[in-house]
């Protein structure tokens, strides 16, 4: 599933304001509450939205010093290299390049702790055949996130029923208290709602006394589709 012109506007307004409550990015991208809930919660079940987190300004917190490293590996090596690189605590990025080489964004707490890094933790480990850079940066002229436009992002929702991939963007679902349910067709969100409806319905009654609420997503209704 492919993001469209609503998601971007409101991962748009998100990047401006992460702390942003539904009705404020409602406001600011001409949606309704509603309809900006029910997209959030699908791009975080798809991965799209991973984490919430503080961007904390640079001048605030003690100087550290980055270096973009290059290293030329083992083909064979290269993705249990980038994943025992990447969680080390000084390593803030892995990129794996097209001839199955590394990039890495690095802080340490000063130039001296590069050539420690290097020898420590790549020079001489096995699979690593040479470090071809190491390149301590002076100025940070840009980090930003790209800017979206629709369809430019990818989702990977599955359906809770059958675990199919959910290709429309107005997929079926079912919600149930603050769990949301998504369908690729109302054929499995029927058969879903036949194995579990009732303890679905029973949980949310005591929880809230309220009925299971079951309708299309974010209240658009395709053309020619079931309401």
């Amino acid at each position: 599933m492919n993001s469209d012109a609503v998601d971007a506007r409101i991962i748009g307004a998100l990047m401006e304001d992460g702390r942003a409550s539904c009705r404020e990015i409602a406001r600011k991208t001409s949606l309704t509450a509603p309809t900006v809930s029910a997209r959030m919660a699908r791009m975080m079940k798809a991965g799209l939205i991973k984490r919430f987190v503080p961007v904390l300004s640079e001048d605030s917190v003690r100087r550290w010093v980055q270096a973009l490293i290059v290293l030329k590996v083992d083909p064979a090596s290269a993705e249990r290299l980038a994943g025992t690189i990447a969680r080390l605590p000084e390593v803030q990025a892995v990129f794996m390049t097209a001839d199955q080489g590394l990039c890495l964004r690095v802080a340490l707490e000063s130039v001296a702790d590069l050539q420690t890094f290097l020898a420590r933790y790549l020079v001489g480990r096995r699979g690593v055949l040479a470090v071809t850079s190491s390149q301590v940066v002076t100025r940070v002229v840009k980090d930003e996130p790209p800017s979206l436009a629709p369809g430019s992002l990818r989702m990977d929702l599955r359906c809770d029923y059958c675990r199919g991939e959910v290709t429309s963007n107005r997929p079926y679902t079912l919600a149930a208290g603050a769990s949301r349910y998504y369908f690729c067709c109302k054929t499995c969100r029927k058969a879903y709602l036949d194995r579990y409806g009732a303890r679905l319905t029973k949980a949310r009654r005591t929880a809230s006394g309220e009925r299971l609420s079951i309708r299309k997503d974010d209240g658009l209704r395709p053309s020619g589709g079931p309401a």
